[in-house]
């Protein structure tokens, strides 16, 4: 009985050692968890584990599926606007074809110190009163005063044509311009030999009229 007893004892024993040996690894392992795993970044289906978020910096310079580095645009650079001023009609104002008249004033008027409205007025002319023309701008009569002043002023407001009524036989050819100077705009072409009517005079030009009713002025050496 005794030694019945003591192995039976024997055995408690050894079943209370392996429960504690039991309690001991369930402790170092937690439930539902075989190891511990690092933290992972999540990568979007699709994209290569390797690659870079899209707006990171490393992303610029990140190789596409083909090998091609994608590069990012260079930001675009506003260019200033250069507005290139025309400088012909600069030189017409201030380049005068000599000339010499003496014309009637049609209207009051000022004359300036450039041929320009915006420049210094020098004096006021009255209607009915004559000037001595020296030449012609593009837009301008240039005009000398009494006082020896030299200006310039509007040829609307002067009596610039003189009518006349005569057919003459070009000796020259010749470019039929829009106003009595060669800063004027070419409208058409005559050549020697051919009559042109004249219908007026005006400064060193002849104003024509063609048979096809344009009128235009050509130069009086044309006749010569």
């Amino acid at each position: 009985m005794v030694h019945r007893g003591f192995s039976c004892m024997r055995i408690m024993t050894m079943m209370v050692v392996a429960l504690a040996m039991l309690a001991v690894s369930a402790s170092a392992f937690p439930a539902g968890s075989e190891e511990e795993v690092p933290a992972t970044s999540i990568v979007p289906a699709g994209s290569d584990s390797g690659a870079a978020p899209s707006g990171s910096p490393a992303s610029a310079n990140t190789p596409t599926s083909t090998g091609a580095p994608v590069t990012a645009p260079p930001a675009a650079r506003s260019k200033p606007v250069v507005h290139h001023r025309s400088t012909r009609a600069t030189v017409h104002e201030t380049e005068v074809e000599p000339a010499k008249a003496r014309l009637k004033l049609l209207e009051d008027t000022w004359v300036y110190a450039t041929p320009s409205k915006k420049s210094k007025q020098v004096e006021h002319v009255i209607k009915d009163k004559y000037v001595n023309v020296t030449g012609s701008t593009h837009n301008y009569l240039q005009v000398k005063l009494k006082d020896g002043q030299t200006g310039y002023l509007d040829p609307a407001a002067v009596s610039l044509v003189a009518p006349t009524d005569k057919v003459f036989v070009l000796t020259h050819d010749s470019s039929v311009l829009d106003q009595p100077n060669r800063f004027g705009k070419k409208l058409a072409e005559v050549h020697k030999t051919h009559n042109v009517h004249v219908v007026g005079l005006a400064l060193n030009y002849m104003k024509i009229r063609m048979k096809n009713g344009l009128q235009g002025y050509i130069p009086i050496t044309a006749l010569e």
